[in-house]
C-alpha cells in the first residue's frame, strides 16, 4: 500500500549553501553534519553499530547518514501504518503489525513486530505446539 510522494511530507537534511566549504571540510551542497538536524541520539546509534563485531570505528559522516536513514525509515513506517489503520484518530500497534505482516519487503521485521494475540489465543497456540513435541524427548 504505497503512498504517493505528494501525500508524504519528507523532511530533507539541511543543505549548506554558503560559499566555499562546510565547517566539516566538505564541499558546497553537502548535507549538514549538525547533530541538531537529527532526532535520534547519535551516540545510541553509534553504540548499536559498534555492537556488530565487524565494526571497529564509525566516522561522523557514516554516523550521521545511518542516523538520518533510520529516522526516514521510522517516518516511512509511521506514515504507512497510519494509512493502514482503521481508526484514523490514532496510530496503534495493530496497524503497524498488520502492515509488517502484509507487506513483503517488510518481512524482516515480522519477528520484531509480531501479530497481536489474546491470552486465550496464546494458550491455544502453546497447547497445539506442545502436542507436537509429545514423545519427542
Amino acid at each position: 500500500m504505497a503512498s504517493s510522494p505528494s501525500k508524504v511530507p519528507v523532511k530533507s537534511p539541511s543543505i549548506k549553501s554558503s560559499g566555499g566549504s562546510t565547517p566539516t571540510g566538505g564541499m558546497r551542497g553537502r548535507p549538514s553534519l549538525n547533530p541538531s538536524d537529527l532526532t535520534l541520539p547519535t551516540q545510541r546509534v553509534k553504540m548499536i553499530m559498534k555492537s556488530c563485531p565487524d565494526v571497529e570505528t564509525v566516522s561522523q559522516d557514516t554516523l550521521h547518514l545511518i542516523t538520518r536513514a533510520t529516522e526516514l525509515f521510522i517516518e516511512f513506517l509511521a506514515v504507512e501504518s497510519y494509512e493502514y489503520a482503521e481508526n484514523k484518530d490514532r496510530m496503534d500497534y495493530e496497524a503497524l503489525s498488520s502492515l509488517v505482516h502484509k507487506t513483503e519487503h517488510l518481512e524482516f521485521l515480522r519477528e520484531a513486530i509480531p501479530k497481536k494475540v489474546t491470552w486465550a489465543e496464546a494458550q491455544k497456540l502453546i497447547e497445539e505446539n506442545s502436542n507436537k513435541f509429545e514423545g519427542f524427548f
